[in-house]
């Protein structure tokens, strides 16, 4: 900066203080005394000398009226208005804030020009910095409005983009909906879910026209009607029950807008994804609603009479048809707080249900006869069913009644029939009766005489005895009976010695049961052997329905003491038989004699191995077929023809009557027999066949 302009700048500096000054002088001599009113003209003069010092005679042309009327309005406010000073100055400033609104407005444009050049630079100067100062704020503004620009081209050139998957996802949503309708939908079947489903999946991919779809499950194939396999497909597994149940495949032949594209998206694998879980879902709900609906049919068709029962009072929680119409009550009268003891004569009160009940949770099932009561007061006998059943934390008992109102007029005239048929056999009389007889019994007998032999010596040996010596020593010590039981040491030792001798006691009281039940079980069949040599003869037996298996376990049973004595095992190959029409009392003297017979053939063998096999099967011919084999002595070639014959035998006590009499039953029974041996010491098997006749088919 040069002299010159430091030196201008100064003596402005000087002038504008030194005219300062003098207003403060004046408005305080001619206008108010108050220094502050001063001051405040002061300062408003300060702000208005550079505008004046700028604009040059103008200026202060201009300058000088602008004062004079501010100070004419201050002093003309204070001699008409208020002589409050505070309130004078304001006025004043408000006039000096509007004089140059007014000035631009109403006054500038009608007075002559009088700026001079160096006015006329400064305006130029202040023009354009104004102009670049414009010209700054054009060019933020176009770089703004050219990013705005861009932005919207941005979001313009995307919206297709955005547009199509919007339609997309508007068409997965459209696959949901339409599937979660046909779920609502309880009554249509779930084939028809799988076939609605597949025009769905197909629907919602980006081009349908070009897919094909195909579900399968539990064996079935739901397929679209362009379906057709390519190598482009995807595949999602159907999981019911935790396990694979089926498969969706969709396969796409073309339909690629450019190279660059995919034929799937991923929200289409993610959709069939969800498909294939939501049909699993489906197909768990619809499979127990099946299940339901089919149990529920099973249980309104049954013949019997189905009831679930509340166990604390015997109230009726549903019942079927069958029950309803046995009972004559409609299923609204049963449910409406009738119980039990309503309908069961034998149930007369809480308390007999209540021990039912009890019993009940004891067995967990209960089979019984008994007799209901219908509504007009009729009763009808049934065979009832009861089962503890719980469900979640509740206990349930479910009620299966089955009329036998035939069942015992069958009985009736069957048991009639037999006795009419037994006193007729009784007319008949029999020949040849002492060695069937003696053969037969003798048998038995043997194991008669085994088992009363086992019952003598328990009882000879039993530890009862033992009870007198200790009845004897309390006796003794019966005056101080307290001190010998808890200082004596034989006095202490008594309570133990009590309990072990009631442990022992009790094991040889249930082996002398189970001796003498087997004992009691042979004379009885001995009674029937005679029974039926006596009353029958020749004449053909009473048939009867007859569990081959058990039957077999019986024969056994007779021979249980020589199979003991002589350390011998039995191998059972018993096939599920049901039960058949049989002569019982032949077919198990028959069995009786062919153990017996094994059991000798092995006490008489040298081998160390003793096992008695006995097969039970239906033979390919349709008929009965029993075999007992063993490892015993064997029988030579040449006795093969005769074993069968009276009078033949190979042991010096026998009296060659058992074989023979077997194969007399054999053929009583429209049987056979035959024996087989690959030769002495080689062991024999016999096979007898019967007629295989079920109760169902004679029926």
């Amino acid at each position: 900066m040069s002299v010159r302009t430091m030196t201008k700048k100064a003596v402005l500096a000087v002038l504008f203080i030194a005219v300062i000054f003098a207003v403060f002088q004046l408005a305080r001599e001619k206008v108010t005394e108050d220094v502050t009113h001063c001051a405040v003209i002061a300062v408003m003069t300060a702000a208005l000398l550079p505008y004046l010092y700028s604009s040059r005679i103008k200026s202060i042309i201009l300058a000088t009226v602008f004062v004079a009327i501010i100070v004419g309005v201050y002093w003309l406010a204070q001699t008409r208005i208020t002589r409050d000073p505070a309130h004078c100055a304001l006025i004043a400033i408000m006039t000096a804030a509007i004089i140059p609104y007014l000035y631009n407005r109403y006054v500038y444009a009608y007075l002559p020009q009088m700026d001079s050049d160096e006015d006329t630079q400064f305006e130029a100067r202040a023009l354009r910095a104004n102009q670049t100062r414009l010209e700054e704020k054009v060019r933020k503004l176009t770089a703004e409005l050219s990013a705005t620009g861009q932005k919207l081209d941005a979001e313009i050139s995307d919206r297709p983009l955005e547009q199509r998957e919007l339609q997309q996802r508007l068409k997965h949503l459209n696959c949901l909906y339409g599937l979660s309708k046909i779920v609502n939908r309880e009554e249509i079947p779930l084939d028809q879910v799988f076939q609605k489903t597949i025009c769905l999946i197909r629907e919602a991919h980006k081009y349908p026209d070009t897919v094909c779809v195909r579900i399968s499950f539990d064996g079935i194939r739901y397929t679209t009607d362009n379906f057709t396999r390519s190598e482009s497909s995807r595949k999602a597994e159907i999981k019911a029950h935790g396990q694979s149940a089926g498969i969706i495949e969709v396969y796409n032949h073309g339909g690629k807008v450019n190279s660059n594209e995919e034929l799937f998206l991923k929200e289409e694998d993610n959709l069939l994804h969800a498909v294939a879980e939501w049909l699993g879902s489906i197909a768990e709900h619809k499979k127990a609603e099946e299940k339901l609906e089919l149990f529920r049919n099973l249980i309104e068709r049954s013949n019997d009479c189905i009831f679930a029962v509340e166990p604390n009072w015997g109230r009726f929680l549903d019942a079927n048809n069958r029950a309803c119409d046995s009972l004559g009550y409609t299923r609204e009268e049963l449910l409406d707080m009738m119980t039990i003891k309503d309908i069961e004569e034998s149930i007369s009160d809480d308390s007999c249900w209540h021990k039912q009940v009890e019993q009940l949770k004891l067995n967990n099932d209960i089979v019984q006869e008994a007799t209901y009561r219908r509504k007009d007061g009729a009763t009808f006998p049934v065979e009832t069913s009861l089962k503890l059943v719980t469900q979640g934390k509740q206990n349930y008992i479910i009620a299966i009644a089955r009329d036998i109102t035939q069942r015992k007029r069958t009985e009736a005239k069957l048991k009639a029939a037999q006795e009419k048929l037994v006193e007729t056999a009784r007319e008949v009389g029999m020949a040849e009766v002492a060695t069937g007889v003696l053969h037969n019994a003798g048998n038995v007998l043997n194991s008669v005489s085994v088992t009363a032999e086992v019952v003598r010596k328990r009882v000879r040996n039993s530890k009862v005895s033992y009870l007198s010596e200790i009845v004897q020593l309390l006796a003794d010590n019966a005056e101080e009976l307290g001190t010998f039981m808890t200082v004596e040491e034989r006095g202490r030792k008594i309570p133990a010695f009590l309990a072990n001798l009631s442990n022992e006691l009790i094991d040889e009281q249930q082996c002398c049961l189970e001796s003498l039940e087997a004992l009691s079980k042979h004379v009885q069949h001995v009674a029937e052997i005679i029974q039926l040599q006596q009353s029958h003869g020749k004449a053909k037996g009473l048939i009867e329905p007859t569990s081959v298996a058990g039957l077999v376990e019986d024969a056994l049973q007779i021979n249980a003491e020589a199979l003991a004595r002589n350390g011998i095992e039995v191998t059972r190959d018993i096939a599920n038989l049901p039960t058949l029409l049989l002569d019982r009392h032949k077919l198990l003297q028959i069995m009786t004699n062919l153990i017996s017979n094994a059991v000798h053939a092995l006490a008489e063998s040298e081998h160390e191995e003793k096992t008695i096999t006995i097969k039970v099967k239906e033979a390919e011919s349709g008929r009965l077929q029993i075999e007992v084999s063993d490892k015993g002595v064997g029988i030579p070639p040449e006795n093969l023809t005769r074993i069968f014959e009276h009078g033949f035998t190979t042991r010096d006590n026998g009296h060659g009557f058992g074989l023979h009499s077997t194969a007399l039953s054999a053929n009583e029974l429209n049987g056979s027999i035959a024996a087989h041996s690959d030769g002495p010491g080689k062991g024999a098997a016999f096979t007898v066949e019967l007629p295989f006749q079920t109760q169902e088919a004679e029926e």
